[in-house]
């Protein structure tokens, strides 16, 4: 062993005892069956023993839809688009765990190729090749500390530290669960890690949807300068083709006992914007104003505040009115 790997054994031996690792389930993503025997040989000695190794994408899927501590895949293991994994991973389509840590690992990639990883949803990008003893480390140091989230209907994941986007992923930043933490560090069984995940599910849920509210909002301020504009037809029947396919996520997302007014004004957006899909020539004047009063009524609801249960009805009724007026 040399002075570095020295180094590296000394810092995790000082990081976590035995029994801290032995806690763990890892789920190795690899295509060379060989480095998956080196890791799993390299991290018996500290104490994991719970290590799946996968080598392909269904193998990966079927791991991972069991409860697991730590994900680390190659993101280019056979048979697997590696970015929908880890979003499905993160929106809970798969697996009992969103905010599971994910490791990327990869070969020496070019700048915007990493990039890219990074932003991909998960927690760290590790480069090849990868000592067991460096995987080990690393976990030891999402075990303490991890990044806030970005929650919007598209993405969910550590902030993605790249240029605005027209989705929300600037805005607020959520603090999620650190569950490696809680099996390493804090010591607590499945019960209680199971318990903190639902409840970060639900504070997940919340934040989805309040980004897709804001998504909509700044759709009726895009819809409001086209008219002004006096744009194409077209370019207006793309906005509200976009806010009705927000509409469908905000209500796949929302959970009804947090806002019982969010679905309500939601189901009247989407039918005052297939109104307005369906005009030649583009939505009217007053139907952009119902769609701005709509949304900034459903940032209301989905923040609970106090003046939501007498602005709701009210805005609600004067849609269906003028809905019902053909």
């Amino acid at each position: 062993m040399n002075g570095r790997s020295g180094e590296i054994v000394c810092g995790v031996l000082a990081d976590m005892s035995e029994e801290a690792y032995r806690a763990v389930r890892l789920v190795l993503g690899d295509p060379d069956p060989a480095f998956g025997k080196t890791v799993s040989a390299g991290l018996f000695p500290l104490g994991l023993r719970d290590i799946s190794i996968c080598g392909d994408g269904a193998t990966l899927r079927q791991a991972t839809a069991s409860t697991v501590d730590v994900v680390a895949c190659d993101t280019k293991l056979p048979n697997l688009d590696f970015r929908a994994f880890v979003q499905d991973v993160r929106h809970g389509r798969v697996g009992a765990n969103p905010f599971v840590m994910m490791i990327a690992t990869a070969r020496n990639e070019d700048e915007a190729k990493a990039e890219g990883i990074v932003q991909s949803g998960v927690d760290e990008l590790m480069i090849k090749p990868v000592h067991p003893l460096m995987l080990s480390r690393r976990m030891a140091i999402l075990s303490k500390e991890r990044k806030s989230f970005v929650m919007t209907p598209g993405y969910v994941g550590p902030s993605r530290r790249a240029a605005r986007r027209n989705d929300g992923s600037d805005d607020n930043l959520v603090a999620v669960p650190n569950t490696l933490r809680a099996k390493m560090v804090e010591q607590k069984g499945d019960a209680a890690i199971a318990g903190m995940v639902e409840a970060g599910k639900s504070v997940m849920d919340a934040a989805k949807s309040a980004s897709g509210i804001k998504v909509i909002v700044r759709m009726t301020r895009k819809l409001a300068e086209l008219k002004s504009e006096d744009s194409e037809p077209a370019e207006s029947h793309s906005v509200l083709d976009g806010m009705a396919k927000m509409v469908a996520e905000v209500l796949s997302q929302h959970e009804e006992s947090a806002s019982p007014h969010v679905p309500a004004i939601a189901e009247r957006i989407a039918k005052l914007a297939a109104r307005a899909r369906a005009a030649p020539r583009g939505p009217a004047k007053i139907e952009i104003d119902l769609l701005a009063k709509l949304a900034d009524a459903a940032l209301v609801a989905a923040a609970q505040q106090a003046n939501a249960a007498a602005a709701v009805p009210e805005i609600v009724a004067v849609v269906d009115g003028y809905l019902a007026r053909g």
